[in-house]
């Protein structure tokens, strides 16, 4: 009886009603209900009334019914327009959710060459796949849907709701129509973001009622959250189901190498090889290089070519890396590209040609800092940057208040005045200030210092000192730059304690010392018992606090007291170190960590911003890469020699654009690019439909020289950058949360796989009773009873 009550509700599976209760939607039944009990009464009286008094002709007994079954009637019509529901709470059994999801990104569009093996095992779920020509990742999902697979959704769809989305998006998934889901299937997605399509479908369905979650991909995860996490948090297993061979043939290469070289000094560039289904084949490597637009003025180059010689290099593992050398003898910028020459059976070439931008300059990095008497830490930085090959003892540069006078003068290290001219003080790369009095910040250098901080994206390092501290630089527009508060009066607090290293720490170079993880907590604790540190009010909102005080805290009492600390401030960055013994590194060990501390940090601040003389003209795009027809928003940012602003209301420069059709395989196109906000910002936007790199060259109006920006219109997506299945994250979704992984041939298994979940559900339902089959059953009988009755005494 309570099934059959639940069926009629259209509720599954219900095995216990607790409760119920019947009232009127209907506001007049609901507002007044005595006007319903007169209207009930009154249809009842006027049903009998019109058989006891009108239809005498009538036998007594058929009378009596033909009244009953009329009064019923009219009851019943005055019930459905008084709306009546029912509210019942009941102990229901509903049919467990499964979850399908499937790879829509573009990975899923290459054609593998699939061996006989692979052909032969496909067969039991796709009967013809011999005839398929070159079918992509997609058509075999498709063709597997459409045969034997349509046959174990629907045995699932016997224990199982069933929910489709596909994974296009990067940032969440879209759903899909369960039943048409073949047809509904695309892969127009840029990147696999699967972490992130987890973390979307446990927001939407984690709870007792999910089953489970298929996904079908070649999980080659490359943007977005960690998929493992975000499986683990929706509670249920995950059966994978791999969409590619366990192997194929590709190698895929990528470069890397310092961001700036310095001329005629070689350096190495690492080039680094991927491959898979190549075991123990020779590939060759070849380095090139193309000079880009540049300050120096230099002939630029349409091609690019041999920066060293190419090589013969075995791989002999998955991943190999190759050094080569290149010794550049013009400055300027440079793209280098490096190419794996390909092999006959590889699936993917487009993966084969990786390049980077770098730069190349006759000058050093230029480093100034600013003290007011000589410590072990200057002594210690003047020492290792004189050692520098990028910095030297013409890049390292200082104020030094307690230096004499002559000295300053005609001694090359040090500046005779803290503020040289504007062009020459924004040319510095890093500013390092360190312990120095209120009276030597003049407003002409806080406002240098913060232009050239947040227009110019300078780099910052702040060193606390126990003479004076950073209370110095309270409502200061340097202090307010700071990425912690500071207390205004506050001195060097002692206290011997170790640096505590935060989590964050992880993301920031200058903070691993030494090779590996190891090496770096060694060279940490080679630092020793500091004796004391800078305390401030709190770590600024904005900052990262990258090393801690272990006990003492803020003013808040709760986070601990930042000792290292960076903060972005527009486009530059500035760090916060609250003591300056660093030096203490240098024990046991000799300067290697402390070298490594400072010249990492100094080469994060100085070389991940616009070098040199291009802090006055720097050329963007918003984008790296582009699709045909893609607009190209095209932003310049420019300054006088003086860097103050240009005097000019546009700026021309050249599109060079591949083309096929010309002679030389590209074509020049004129550019203006108007003032757009300020005085010195100038922008432009135009389509782009050619594939291939693009070089945009801006003229310098005060000198003549061209900037150049490069872009890439090209079908080569991230996802076209590796073929291979990641069989180990594959495997490792499935173990992590007791799913199981399968081949596409294996994929009928799922259903003795799923588990059977019986969820039990105590809800409550309220639902109209005047709208449901019964009542109208019901009407139907009692009409259909009447009309017999009246025939039956030969009534009309």
């Amino acid at each position: 009886m309570t099934q059959w009550v639940g069926r009629l509700f259209g509720l599954e599976d219900v095995s216990k009603i607790h409760s119920w209760d019947i009232s009127f939607a209907a506001a007049w039944a609901r507002t007044y209900p005595v006007l319903l009990l007169f209207a009930v009464i009154g249809v009842v009286v006027l049903g009998v009334l019109y058989y006891l008094r009108y239809q005498s002709v009538a036998r007594h007994f058929g009378r009596d019914v033909m009244a009953f079954l009329r009064a019923f009637l009219l009851l019943l019509l005055l019930l459905i327009f008084a709306e009546p529901v029912i509210s019942m709470k009941l102990t229901e059994h509903p049919k467990p959710l499964l979850l399908v999801l499937f790879d829509g990104s573009d990975s899923m569009n290459i054609q593998d060459r699939l061996s006989d093996e692979v052909k032969a095992e496909l067969t039991a779920v796709i009967p013809d796949v011999a005839s398929l020509d070159k079918p992509t990742r997609l058509d075999l999902i498709r063709q597997t849907l459409e045969g034997p697979g349509k046959e174990t959704l629907a045995a699932l769809k016997e224990r199982v709701r069933i929910r489709a989305y596909v994974m296009d998006r990067s940032d969440r998934v879209r759903e899909i129509d369960a039943a048409n889901i073949s047809t509904n299937l695309v892969a127009e997605g840029q990147v696999t973001a699967l972490g992130n399509a987890l973390r979307d479908l446990s927001a939407r369905h984690k709870g007792p009622l999910l089953a489970g979650l298929v996904v079908f991909s070649d999980f080659d995860k490359n943007a977005g959250t960690d998929p493992i996490a975000a499986a683990r948090e929706l509670e249920a297993p995950v059966f994978t189901v791999g969409v590619a061979p366990k192997e194929v043939v590709d190698v895929a290469v990528s470069i890397s190498a310092p961001p700036v070289l310095k001329n005629g000094v070689e350096a190495t560039v690492t080039v680094h090889l991927r491959q898979s289904g190549l075991q123990a084949r020779t590939a060759r490597v070849t380095l090139m290089a193309r000079r880009l637009g540049s300050i120096a003025g230099s002939e630029v180059q349409s091609t690019p070519v041999p920066a060293s010689a190419p090589r013969l290099v075995e791989l002999r593992s998955a991943e190999v890396d190759v050094e080569m050398p290149f010794k550049p003898t013009i400055s300027g910028r440079y793209q280098m590209e490096v190419r794996v020459d390909a092999f006959p059976e590889e699936v993917l070439i487009e993966n084969n040609v990786a390049d980077r931008e770098l730069t190349v300059r006759d000058d050093s990095l230029k480093l100034f800092f600013v003290e007011d008497e000589p410590s072990w830490e200057w002594r210690f930085i003047k020492e290792v940057f004189h050692r520098d090959e990028m910095i030297g003892r013409e890049g390292f540069r200082t104020f030094l208040r307690a230096a004499d006078y002559n000295v300053r003068r005609s001694n090359l290290l040090f500046e005779e005045n803290l503020l040289p001219s504007r062009a020459e003080f924004f040319a510095n790369d890093v500013i390092l200030l360190s312990d120095v009095p209120e009276d030597l910040l003049t407003d002409r250098f806080q406002d240098m210092l913060e232009e050239y901080v947040k227009k110019f994206g300078g780099g910052l390092v702040v060193i606390a000192g126990p003479r004076y501290g950073i209370s110095e630089l309270n409502k200061t527009r340097i202090g307010d730059m700071l990425p912690v508060v500071v207390e205004p009066g506050s001195r060097a607090k002692d206290s011997s304690f170790r640096l505590q290293i935060t989590p964050e720490a992880a993301g920031y170079s200058f903070m691993q010392l030494g090779a590996d993880e190891r090496e770096s907590r060694v060279a940490w604790g080679n630092l020793g018992k500091l004796q004391w540190y800078q305390p401030v009010l709190r770590a600024h909102p904005l900052a990262t606090v990258l090393a801690t005080h272990p006990s003492e805290r803020c003013i808040d009492n709760q986070s601990l007291q930042p000792i290292i600390a960076t903060r972005r401030v527009e486009k530059g960055e500035v760090v916060y170190i609250g003591f300056n013994e660093m030096w203490r590194l240098r024990r046991m060990y000799g300067e290697a960590y402390y070298k490594q501390f400072w010249g990492q940090m100094i080469y994060r601040l100085g070389l991940g911003r616009a070098l040199g003389s291009r802090k006055r003209f720097v050329v963007s795009t918003d984008r790296p890469v582009y699709q045909s027809g893609d607009r190209v928003r095209v932003t310049v940012e420019a300054y006088s020699l003086s860097f103050d602003s240009l005097n000019s209301e546009k700026l021309s420069a050249r599109l060079v654009t591949p083309d096929e059709s010309a002679g030389e395989g590209r074509r020049e196109t004129e550019v203006s690019i108007p003032k757009s906000r300020g005085s010195t910002v100038f922008e432009t936007t135009f389509p782009v439909y050619a594939s291939g790199v693009h070089r945009l060259l801006v003229r310098d109006p005060e000198t003549g020289d061209e900037f150049e920006s490069t872009f890439k219109v090209a079908p080569l997506t991230i996802e076209r950058r590796s073929a291979s299945r990641n069989l180990g994250l594959q495997q490792a979704l499935a173990n992590e949360t007791g799913g199981k992984a399968y081949e596409l041939h294996q994929f009928s298994q799922l259903v003795t796989d799923l588990p059977s979940l019986r969820v039990e559900e105590i809800t409550e339902h309220t639902m109209p009773l005047w709208n449901t089959w019964l009542v109208l059953i019901l009407a139907i009988l009692l009409m259909f009873a009447e009309w017999t009755t009246r025939k039956l005494m030969n009534l009309r």
